[in-house]
């Protein structure tokens, strides 16, 4: 059987990650249907015995030089690397910005529309919904 992805994205939306400390390794009755099949998944996710890690990426083999820059910001971005953009630079203050959990996107959003209130001289207006 072979498995193929990047081990290094975004948690699944629901559900746990195989490899979760929060994921049992023993069956009971008791048990949610998908708390069961994060069990079994579990469980056969530690029956690979043979890993193959392919460390080259061959998607982007021939690239033109924007390639070539997005490839290096996900490269380092996954490994965490010190020489990535700094993120406070100017050019990075109005992208989007992809997050596992909704309290940071919320954080980040807040600050963000603070920043550009505050750079554009206009007054910010919060509403709050109950859903």
């Amino acid at each position: 059987m072979i498995f193929a992805g990047d081990f290094a994205q975004l948690q699944p939306v629901t559900g746990a990650t195989l490899y979760s400390t929060n994921v049992g390794t023993k069956l009971a009755s008791r048990m949610s249907v998908k708390k069961q099949e994060e069990t079994i998944g579990k469980a056969l996710w530690h029956q690979i015995t043979t890993v193959v890690i392919l460390r080259e990426n061959m998607r982007q083999k021939t690239q033109t030089p924007e390639d070539t820059k997005l490839h290096t910001a996900l490269e380092n971005m996954r490994y965490k690397s010190s020489n990535r953009p700094v993120l406070a630079q100017k050019k990075f203050r109005n992208v989007s910005i992809i997050t596992a959990w909704n309290a940071h996107k919320d954080q980040i959003n807040k600050l963000g529309s603070e920043r550009f209130a505050k750079e554009t001289g206009q007054n910010l207006t919060t509403f709050y919904s109950k859903d």
